[in-house]
């Protein structure tokens, strides 16, 4: 169509150049080409995208882990080139009396997202997880309500979150190899925010 009303467009400019110079008010009959006769035509192929993560915010109902953090952000964070994606969703299972979400990163490790009922204290509940830890857990201040991270005994870090809200205490755990200070602050920031 654009193509038919690019000709007409010409054939008025025509016309009206022709009677404006003082010549025939007569304008030639416009010619068209016919298309070419090969039938097969070139479109640019479009490049392929790869959806952006768009982490959830602090949803009323907690129904996976992944949408927590997303994989790239893992990858971006630890330096760490990883498993591709945003992540895998694991089985969840029952946590009296709540349930535990599961996102796995390859080698970079995996999130624990657990939606409590009820309003528990987040500083007792990750105090009880520090416990596990091989050295004393270091707190992470302004992520969530508390936070913290610590060496556990297989060599691994945790880093541990936890918020009240939506008639919940959620609690997020990031398991991951050693890295550096920053990394683990920076994803207990993350999550603290998105819980």
């Amino acid at each position: 169509m654009r193509f038919v009303g690019g000709i007409f467009a010409v054939a008025c400019l025509l016309t009206c150049v022709t009677a404006c110079s003082g010549g025939s008010t007569t304008a030639a009959p416009a010619t068209t080409s016919a298309p070419p006769s090969s039938t097969s035509v070139s479109k640019p192929t479009p490049t392929p995208t790869t959806p952006k993560f768009a982490a959830v915010v602090s949803p009323e109902k907690v129904t996976a882990a992944c949408p927590f953090l997303g994989g790239s952000e893992v990858r971006e964070l630890t330096g760490r080139p990883g498993e591709k994606g945003e992540g895998t969703e694991g089985k969840s299972e029952d946590v009296n009396p709540g349930t535990a979400y599961h996102c796995g990163y390859g080698l970079n490790g995996e999130l624990v997202v657990v939606a409590l009922p009820g309003a528990q204290s987040p500083s007792a509940t990750i105090g009880r997880l520090n416990k596990e830890c091989k050295e004393p857990a270091k707190p992470i201040p302004g992520a969530g309500e508390y936070a913290s991270h610590c060496k556990f005994p297989d060599g691994e870090e945790m880093v541990a979150i936890g918020k009240r809200g939506h008639g919940q205490s959620r609690f997020a755990q990031f398991y991951t190899p050693t890295n550096r200070e920053d990394v683990y602050v920076s994803v207990a920031k993350l999550l603290g925010d998105r819980l």
